[in-house]
């Protein structure tokens, strides 16, 4: 697994389906001086919320405690450029992708991630697969693009060789074979409370219990071959955060855009997690 910086003959699609980080070579914007100003004196508690998220669609800003709210239009206005130009910038280098994908949450991560006290399965600091609770992808590909807009530390992961390694030591034991009998009995119960009930796949219920399995096992957590990154202040990267274990160990100020990508978007659909997990379970996950 490598951090890849982009250059002439570097393949982006290669560098991301393969599991490993995309370095851009530029910022997505410029900031001035007023702007990180007001980022960097954020004081959000984290309490509730672990971000200061954006929806491009409704652009609508949501997660500011009260020692972030009275600062919300300017930092609106932040995030909405933010995305925009996050969202142009991948466009322009992934094509292939741009004409298929969704867009997903923009973020501001203004909390410093060292020594953060969040229950065990939000925690950042442990290497995980990413998985939304909320917003199933039905095997679309999670891909991040992020800013490091800390003054002067590195933002620090680690992480672990890609999905299909570990799909194929710990998926039968993280429950692939029994995903889809908890998502249809977790459905049943939904449906006679009168409950709303989204709209889940088998590979999205799976996703989400691999998320926990990894993050509380012990024996992964200490034992896998881990790689450590670096990315310093102003640097930007992408990757496929579930194809791409991954953890953060410190950073602060730090955006964020997330984007959809169908499995057959990508130059090679059969790299796709939910194609990996498919053929190891024998059936459709879709």
């Amino acid at each position: 697994m490598q951090a890849i910086q982009i250059a002439p003959g570097v393949d982006p699609y290669e560098v991301l389906e393969t599991g490993n980080v995309l370095v851009l070579p530029d910022a997505p914007l410029t900031l001035s001086a007023e702007d990180r100003e007001l980022i960097q004196g954020i004081r959000q508690s984290g309490g509730h919320h672990k971000n200061i998220s954006y929806t491009p669609q409704q652009d609508k800003v949501s997660g500011l405690d009260q020692t972030a709210a009275p600062a919300r239009e300017r930092l609106h206005a932040i995030l909405r450029r933010y995305s925009e130009s996050a969202i142009e910038s991948a466009a322009r280098l992934l094509p292939r992708y741009r004409r298929r994908w969704s867009l997903d949450y923009a973020s501001l991560r203004p909390i410093e991630e060292a020594g953060r006290k969040l229950p065990h399965k939000k925690r950042n600091d442990l290497l995980h697969t990413d998985a939304f609770p909320t917003r199933p992808t039905h095997g679309g590909l999670i891909l991040r693009s992020f800013w490091n807009l800390h003054p002067s530390k590195p933002r620090v992961w680690w992480t672990a060789d890609p999905f299909e390694s570990q799909a194929a030591r710990y998926a039968m034991a993280a429950g692939l074979g029994r995903s889809a009998r908890r998502g249809r009995l977790a459905g049943a119960v939904l449906r006679r409370l009168g409950l709303p009930l989204a709209d889940r796949s088998d590979y999205d219920e799976f996703m989400l219990a691999f998320h926990d399995y990894l993050k509380g096992n012990a024996e992964f957590q200490s034992n896998c071959p881990k790689y450590r990154l670096e990315f310093q202040p102003g640097a930007a990267w992408m990757a496929f955060t579930d194809v791409v274990q991954h953890a953060v160990e410190s950073g602060q100020f730090a955006m964020e855009q997330t984007l959809i990508v169908p499995r057959d978007a990508l130059a090679v659909p059969e790299r796709a997690p939910i194609a990996i997990l498919e053929k190891l379970a024998g059936r459709s996950l879709a």
